[in-house]
């Protein structure tokens, strides 16, 4: 593991990264690592190979987003096209991060280190946020403000990274933890990254001028007797010249108190120590030429680059090999889990000849509604991805009508087949309906024997009729209490339907969500025991692992019919997002268009995951054929 100047083929190899595309995107984060992070990517050689490319990951997607944010396209309107294609971007990795994987290549390598590595969802939104703001030039009246900007959106993403080096150090608390509870460490941190963060506002102040932005503090220029217009003309004066040499005195001052962490791991204290100073270098180069800043970005002075790296390398070298990392980075397994309610044996058997010939049957298209109505035009991604549906309603329905509870059901079962045509119509892709709860046990007999007779009925209306719909029913729940016929038509569902590509029915029988929570802890907790996983690296991805469904999505759109408005121990891990909408309609009474008009509702609202709304959407009004 000792760090040296491998072939990036070499170091992905190390990495365990043998997946085409995620080497793409590696290789695209390193390729802009190295392009604009001079300091960052000689210090990242440093690292060994698993943490190396981590560090392309983090900086190197920043920087693709940076220039994706920056260039401008002829249509652009001012700002507004730079920052729509920033907000598409960020749109993007967050549902690609709610996935687990990415089509794109850089997300794709930012999202494999983010659950490598055990790092929070949604922290690179401490930098999306300096990015958005980059767009439109960030604007400090005060130094004050300057800094609270940095301690709300810069520090945090600094600290995030340098949790990679506190976790290859061996130690279970994160930097914040370490900051909050010893103050004068929360000083440091912040000090060093008001280094950082001025140094480079020197250094980059011919691109931030090319863009017509300012980046330092209107205080600071005041305090000079700096013209803003002089600096966007281009136009050096004394004053300009003596700011930037007093701002590197100040920079430099803050670098100086602030010591490498002695808890770290002695390679990793060497990589921040000629991480600092190289920067120290880079003031050097800021202060030495102030009026050049106007105009380019100042190179490194070779002989003492090459002095700080060289030694530093031999350091590392030697320090990691007394001294060899001490924790493993953890990469997200394949998704590849048994089916929910089979074990080994099941998985492992041969197919029935029933699920054989529900294979090789050919699917058609879902039939039209008896109406004709056909499912409202929506603008590109308004449609949901997943909709779970709690069916309330049944027995009240029939009850309401003078007949048996067992008539509601059979009532409800007809309503889920017409349901599920019209997801298909609308192209939903995921469909989770709550059949049976681990609750409803407490009901009459006859109730539950009717419950358990329309479960297969149900399956075989949509996979085993003569004409099957492209449907890959797959089955949330416990075996135990189940009739064994109930298992074996629940199995040779997800069985015969398991190549079918058009929509994923997910039904929830003999479901708790607690319990489906409680159970994935238990199995984490055996794979600890055993020594197969480290606690430390337990992620959500790691838990979603233990599911009953692992690849299932999070639900974007929960739908409860019947009057209730709970949610009901009903997809609690998946649902933590998901929009809900409750409708009085008992389930027997609802059809697809009540689907469609729940979706075009959905459409209408603003997903904001603990964000605010950025760019509205420009919906298209949906219409009826």
């Amino acid at each position: 593991m000792r760090p040296s100047p491998l072939h990036p083929a070499r170091v992905y190899r190390r990495s365990g990264i043998h997946d085409p595309v995620l080497r793409r995107g590696y290789e695209a984060c390193r390729r802009a690592t190295r392009a604009r992070g001079e300091i960052e990517y000689a210090v990242s050689l440093l690292l060994p190979p698993p943490l190396r490319i981590a560090t392309w990951a983090l900086y190197g997607a920043g920087v693709t987003v940076d220039c994706l944010a920056d260039t401008a396209q002829p249509s652009d309107t001012k700002d507004a096209g730079r920052a729509e294609r920033l907000e598409a971007w960020i749109s993007a990795f967050d549902a690609d991060l709610r996935d687990g994987r990415s089509s794109d290549p850089v997300r794709q390598a930012l999202i494999h280190t983010m659950l490598t590595w055990n790092l929070p969802p949604g922290f690179m939104h401490t930098q999306f946020e300096q990015l958005r703001l980059d767009v439109h030039g960030r604007r400090f009246t005060t130094w004050q403000e300057w800094r609270g900007y940095n301690s709300l959106v810069t520090t945090p993403f600094m600290l995030r990274a340098a949790s990679l080096m506190m976790r290859v150090a061996g130690l279970s608390a994160e930097p914040e933890a370490i900051a909050s509870g010893v103050p004068e460490a929360a000083v440091a941190w912040q000090m060093a990254t008001d280094a950082i963060i001025l140094t480079d506002a020197l250094v980059d102040l011919s691109e931030d001028l090319d863009d017509g932005h300012v980046p330092l503090p209107q205080e600071a220029l005041d305090e000079a007797g700096v013209r803003r217009a002089d600096l966007l003309t281009r136009r050096s004066t004394p004053a300009f010249e003596e700011l930037v040499r007093h701002l590197a005195d100040r920079a430099r001052g803050w670098l100086d108190r602030t010591p490498v962490p002695p808890v770290l791991h002695p390679s990793v204290g060497i990589a921040l120590g000629a991480y600092t100073d190289l920067y120290r270098l880079r003031l050097r180069a800021a202060a030495d030429t102030p009026a050049a800043l106007l105009h380019r970005r100042p190179a490194l002075p070779g002989s003492a680059r090459q002095r700080v790296l060289l030694s530093a390398r031999a350091r590392a070298a030697l320090a990691w090999t007394l001294f060899p990392l001490p924790v493993r980075p953890c990469p997200p397994p394949e998704p590849a889990c048994p089916p929910a309610g089979l074990t080994g044996a099941d998985e492992g058997r041969p197919l029935t000849a029933e699920a054989r010939a529900a294979e090789r049957r050919p699917v058609v298209p879902p039939a039209p509604h008896p109406s004709g109505v056909r499912p409202p035009l929506l603008p590109d991604g308004a449609v949901p991805r997943h909709v779970a549906i709690v069916m309330d309603g049944n027995g009240r329905w029939a009850t309401a009508r003078g007949l048996p509870r067992t008539e509601g059901h059979r009532a409800g079962a007809d309503a889920l087949v017409d349901v599920v045509h019209g997801a298909l119509e609308i192209g939903l892709k995921y469909l989770t309906v709550y059949a049976f709860s681990t609750e409803n046990w407490k009901r009459p007999a006859d109730e539950l024997h009717a419950l358990m007779h329309e479960t297969p009925r149900q399956l075989r209306r949509i996979t085993d009729d003569a004409e099957p719909l492209d449907v890959r029913v797959r089955w949330a729940g416990l075996r135990s209490g189940l009739p064994a016929d109930v298992i074996e038509a629940l199995v040779e569902a997800e069985q015969g339907t398991r190549d079918r590509t058009g929509l994923t029915l997910t039904v929830c029988l003999n479901y708790g969500g607690r319990a489906e929570i409680t159970a994935a802890a238990a199995h984490l907790a055996q794979e600890a025991v055993a020594g197969r996983i480290d606690p430390a690296s337990v992620s959500e991805h790691a838990f979603a692992r233990h599911l009953h469904v692992p690849e299932l999505p999070d639900v974007d759109l929960l739908l409860r019919t019947g009057g209730d408005q709970r949610t009901s121990n009903f997809l609690p891990w998946q649902a933590t997002y998901a929009e809900l909408l409750f409708l009085d309609t008992p389930w027997p009474e609802v059809d697809r268009r009540d689907l469609w008009a729940a979706i075009e509702q959905y459409a209408r609202r603003t997903r904001r995951y603990g964000s605010i709304p950025r760019i509205p959407a420009q919906a298209r009004p949906a219409h009826r054929r």
